[in-house]
């Protein structure tokens, strides 16, 4: 696991904000120095985050009020150590704009599924791994999702502790 992780979903309002401010806040109970960002691939520079997103956030205690939402740009692909997508659509997409990443581009519960069993995902059952649009769902759906983006964190952070115990 590297120390930079970038999140990417579509409009970087939603699922790609929680991820990144759970992840954040999950190093930082654990100690782990990671530096966690998070990126749309269409969105639109300095939209807020959507306000159930913010809602179920703040219910576990972490504040994402001042997030502003950025587009991939190839720099924050260049400086991530780990790329980690929420759908295979946005993962194929990544693929195609930047194969020179595709060693460090994985979705989300692919990449906990991976650090979790050490066994890749095939394509066949990759879908099974996607995190669902919450945007413009009701405040229960966004919890839905957080709670599946955090699953997938607190493998990642225990993996982060265990490798860093190791050292």
């Amino acid at each position: 696991m590297g120390k930079s992780i970038l999140f990417v979903c579509s409009g970087n309002t939603c699922r790609s904000v929680m991820a990144e401010y759970l992840l954040k806040h999950r190093a930082k109970e654990a100690g782990l120095e990671l530096e966690v960002q998070s990126a749309g691939l269409h969105a639109f520079a300095g939209d807020e985050a959507a306000q159930n997103a913010v809602e179920a956030l703040a219910e576990l205690g972490i504040t994402a009020e001042g997030h502003r939402s950025r587009r991939v740009q190839p720099w924050l692909l260049e400086q991530a150590d780990l790329i980690l997508a929420m759908t295979k659509s946005h993962k194929e997409e990544l693929l195609r704009i930047a194969p020179e990443h595709a060693g460090k581009i994985f979705l989300l519960k692919e990449y906990a599924h991976l650090l979790s069993t050490g066994k890749e995902v095939t394509d066949s059952v990759e879908k099974d791994y996607e995190i669902r649009d919450p945007y413009g769902q009701p405040l229960d759906v966004y919890r839905r999702s957080l709670e599946e983006i955090d699953s997938a964190v607190r493998v990642i952070v225990a993996q982060g502790k265990r490798k860093e115990a190791a050292e």
